[in-house]
C-alpha cells in the first residue's frame, strides 16, 4: 500500500513538471504612456491628400490615409515596450501593413504593424528610443472605407476598383488586382474596347486577364452565369488595350500588375475608359511611414563645497522648471558633494538648497541655469559656510522673597543683597514692597547667597546669610523670611490673608468657640473607657480653642499654665539667633485629623464634641498610644481557625 501511494505521488509530480515545461512563462511588453495615437487624434485624408471632415461614412472603393502626431514623456523606458494605435471607426487597412519608424538620421527607433481589417495597430520601440529626450514623431498608414457608397444598381457604363492580392514574406505587396466592370445592363453592344492606363510604379502581368459574364442586381452586385469572354490584349507603354467582341452580357473583368514601393510605401492609380462611353479611375495604396525625433539629453552636475573647498555630502536641493513647477524635491549630494542630473530637456531651471549639511549654514541663493539641446555637460558650483558657534543661553529661573513677621504680617521696607557663589554682588538695595515681596526674574541657574542688610522699622535685622539654589528647570523659587520684633515691642496678631500662615497650622474659616459647662451634654453620654475594652474607632477628645484636634490625644505640656476648661497650652518660644524661615510659635504642633486638615477638621470635631462640659471631658479616659489588644484574643482566634480546619478535613474524608 505504501509503495502504491509513493508511485501516485511521483506520477503527480512528473505531470506537473511536464505541464510546466510545455507551457513556458511568456513575458509581456509594457504599454508606454503615449499621447496622440488614439482614434480621436487621427487626421483622415482622401487619396488626393485632402482632409476629410466628419466621421464618415467612408467609401470602401476609396483609399484614405490615417495620420497621427505622438509624444512620449521624458524618462519613460521604451526598449521592448509598445504603444497601441487606434483606427477611426469606418476605416480599416485593406492589407497587412508593417514598416519601421526612423529618426532624422535614418536610425530605426521602432516598428509599426497592423493586420488587414483590424481596428488597432502596435508600435514596438527599441533601445535607440531610450537615449533621447523630448521624444515625439508622426505615424501614417493607408486604409479603406467600410461603406458601399458606390452602389449604382445596373445603369452605369463602366466601373473600376483595385486591391492588393499578393504579399512578400516580409509583408510588402508584390501583386495588385484591378477590376474593370462594364455593360451593367447586359445589353447587346457588340465589340467593346477597354483602354486602361497604368499609373507609375506598376507593370502589367501577362496572362492575368479573367472576364466572367453575368448580370448585376439592383444593389450593384455581380451575379456570374459561369460564362467567360477572352479579350485580345495589347500593351503600348503604360496603356493596356482589352478588345472584346460580341458582348451581350455584363462583364466583370480583372487583371493584375506588379507594384513597386517607394520608401516602404506605395500609391497606384489606374484610369479605364470604354469605347462605348464612360471613364473611371481607381487607386490602391499601401504602407505608411513613421518618424521619431528627440533631442540629445544634457547633463548637469552641481558640486557642493565648504569655503575651504571641502566636498560636502548630504546637502539637499529642489529642482524647478521655468514655470516654477517642482521636478525634484529632494536631490541629495553624494559622497563627492555632487548632484548629477541626466536626461534634462532644453529649458530654464533653478536649483535651490532646502537643507544644509550638519555644521554648515543654508545657502538659500537660487542657482539658475539654462539647458540648450546638444550642449556639453553643465557644471554648477555652490558653497556653504560653516555654522557660527553659538554660546548656549544658561537656563534661568526666578526668585521670590517673602518677608513677614513671626505672626505672618507682611513687612515692607526690608533691604537685601544678592551675591553669587563666588561672592560677586549680583544685586543690592533690594527692598520689599507693600506686600513684603521682592521678585527677581531671569536668574541664571546656580547657587546664590541672600543677606538682609536692613530690617523694617521695629524689627531686628536677620543678618545670617541664606543659601539659595536656582534650579535649571525654570521654576520660581519662593523664600519666606521672618524678622523678630525689637525686644520690648509687641506684634499685632492680624495675619495678612495673602501671606502664608505659621507652618503646620491652617487657620480655620470660622473660629471654633471653646465649649463651656453651660452647653447641653450629648444625648448619649460617652462612658469612660475601661481597661481591657477596645476603645472607640474615633476617640472623642477635648476641644482646645483655635487648635486643630488630632487623632492622637494631646498630652499636657511640661511648661506653661493650663487655662480653665482647656486641655494643654501654647507657650511662646524665642527665635533662634541668626535663623531664617523658622517659627517656634508653639512647642506642640497640631497633627492632621482623620477627617481633614485645618478649619475643616476643626469644624467636624467641634460638631461631634459640642455640648460636652469641662467636667465630662476631664473624666473621659482616652486610649493611650501604647495600649494593645490582649494576647489572649489572638490565641483564641488561632485555636478557632485550627478547629475549623480539622473539622473540614474530617468531613471531606467521610464523604
Amino acid at each position: 500500500m505504501r509503495k502504491l501511494i509513493y508511485a501516485i505521488f511521483v506520477g503527480i509530480v512528473a505531470l506537473l513538471v511536464g505541464v510546466g515545461l510545455t507551457h513556458p512563462v511568456v513575458g509581456h511588453a509594457a504599454e508606454v504612456p503615449v499621447t496622440g495615437l488614439s482614434a480621436g487624434d487621427a487626421v483622415i485624408k482622401d487619396a488626393n491628400g485632402k482632409v476629410v471632415m466628419g466621421q464618415g461614412p467612408f467609401d470602401r472603393y476609396q483609399s484614405y490615409s490615417v495620420n497621427y502626431d505622438w509624444q512620449i514623456p521624458d524618462g519613460v523606458k521604451l526598449a521592448g515596450n509598445t504603444s497601441t494605435v487606434s483606427v477611426p471607426a469606418g476605416l480599416e487597412p485593406n492589407a497587412d501593413i508593417s514598416f519601421d519608424i526612423t529618426d532624422s538620421t535614418g536610425t530605426v527607433v521602432g516598428h509599426f504593424s497592423i493586420k488587414a481589417g483590424s481596428s488597432t495597430g502596435t508600435v514596438t520601440y527599441n533601445e535607440n528610443a531610450d537615449s533621447a529626450v523630448n521624444r515625439q514623431g508622426s505615424l501614417s498608414f493607408h486604409a479603406s472605407g467600410t461603406s458601399d457608397n458606390n452602389n449604382q444598381g445596373n445603369g452605369w457604363t463602366v466601373n473600376k476598383i483595385g486591391w492588393i492580392s499578393g504579399m512578400e514574406p516580409q509583408g510588402a505587396p508584390n501583386e495588385l488586382t484591378w477590376n474593370v466592370a462594364f455593360n451593367s445592363a447586359s445589353a447587346n453592344i457588340g465589340t467593346v474596347t477597354i483602354t486602361d492606363t497604368l499609373g507609375p510604379g506598376q507593370t502589367y502581368i501577362p496572362g492575368s486577364v479573367y472576364a466572367p459574364t453575368g448580370s448585376y442586381d439592383a444593389k450593384g452586385n455581380f451575379i456570374p452565369d459561369s460564362g467567360t469572354l477572352t479579350p485580345t490584349v495589347s500593351v503600348n507603354g503604360s496603356e493596356i488595350i482589352f478588345t472584346f467582341s460580341n458582348v451581350t452580357k455584363a462583364v466583370d473583368m480583372t487583371y493584375k500588375t506588379k507594384p513597386t514601393l517607394t520608401n516602404n510605401e506605395g500609391k497606384w492609380t489606374n484610369t479605364a475608359s470604354a469605347s462605348n462611353g464612360g471613364s473611371v479611375s481607381a487607386t490602391v495604396t499601401w504602407g505608411g511611414s513613421g518618424t521619431g525625433t528627440g533631442e540629445e539629453p544634457s547633463e548637469v552636475t552641481l558640486t557642493k563645497t565648504a569655503s575651504d573647498g571641502t566636498k560636502l555630502p548630504n546637502a539637499i536641493y529642489k529642482l524647478e522648471d521655468s514655470l516654477g513647477q517642482v521636478m525634484f524635491s529632494a536631490l541629495k549630494t553624494d559622497e563627492n558633494g555632487q548632484i548629477n542630473l541626466h536626461m534634462i530637456t532644453p529649458g530654464d531651471y533653478t536649483l535651490t538648497e532646502v537643507a544644509a549639511p550638519d555644521g554648515y549654514e543654508l545657502n538659500t541663493t537660487p542657482i539658475k541655469f539654462t539647458v540648450v539641446a546638444g550642449q556639453k555637460p553643465i557644471q554648477l558650483n555652490a558653497v556653504d559656510p560653516k555654522t557660527t558657534p553659538t554660546v548656549p543661553t544658561p537656563d534661568q529661573g526666578s526668585l521670590l522673597i517673602k518677608k513677614t513677621g513671626l505672626n505672618g504680617v507682611a513687612l515692607p521696607g526690608a533691604v537685601f543683597t544678592l551675591k553669587a557663589a563666588s561672592g560677586e554682588v549680583i544685586k543690592e538695595g533690594l527692598e520689599t514692597d507693600a506686600n513684603g515681596e521682592i521678585l527677581l526674574p531671569d536668574l541664571a541657574a546656580e547657587t546664590y547667597t541672600l543677606i538682609e542688610t536692613k530690617a523694617p522699622a521695629g524689627y531686628t535685622v536677620n543678618s545670617a546669610p541664606l543659601t539659595i539654589e536656582i534650579p535649571a528647570d525654570g521654576h520660581e523659587v519662593v523664600v519666606p523670611i521672618k524678622d523678630q520684633q525689637v525686644t520690648g515691642g509687641s506684634e499685632t496678631p492680624t495675619p495678612n490673608p495673602q501671606e502664608p500662615q505659621v507652618p503646620g497650622v491652617t487657620p480655620p474659616t470660622k473660629p471654633i468657640e471653646p465649649t463651656t459647662p453651660d452647653v447641653t451634654p450629648p444625648t448619649k453620654p460617652i462612658e469612660p473607657t475601661t481597661p481591657g475594652v477596645t476603645p472607640p474607632t474615633k476617640p472623642i477628645k477635648p476641644i482646645t480653642p483655635g487648635v486643630t484636634p488630632s487623632t492622637k490625644p494631646i498630652m499636657p505640656p511640661t511648661t506653661g499654665t493650663t487655662q480653665p476648661g482647656v486641655t494643654g497650652s501654647t507657650s511662646t518660644g524665642a527665635t533662634t539667633p541668626g535663623g531664617m524661615g523658622t517659627d517656634s510659635h508653639s512647642n506642640a504642633r497640631p497633627v492632621e485629623h482623620a477627617g481633614g486638615r485645618g478649619a475643616v477638621g476643626q469644624a467636624r470635631n467641634a460638631n461631634r464634641t459640642a455640648g460636652m462640659g469641662a467636667h465630662d471631658q476631664t473624666m473621659t479616659r482616652l486610649p493611650q498610644t501604647n495600649e494593645q489588644i490582649s494576647p489572649w484574643a489572638a490565641v483564641i482566634g488561632l485555636v478557632g481557625l485550627l478547629g475549623v480546619g480539622v473539622f473540614g478535613r474530617v468531613y471531606r474524608h467521610q464523604d
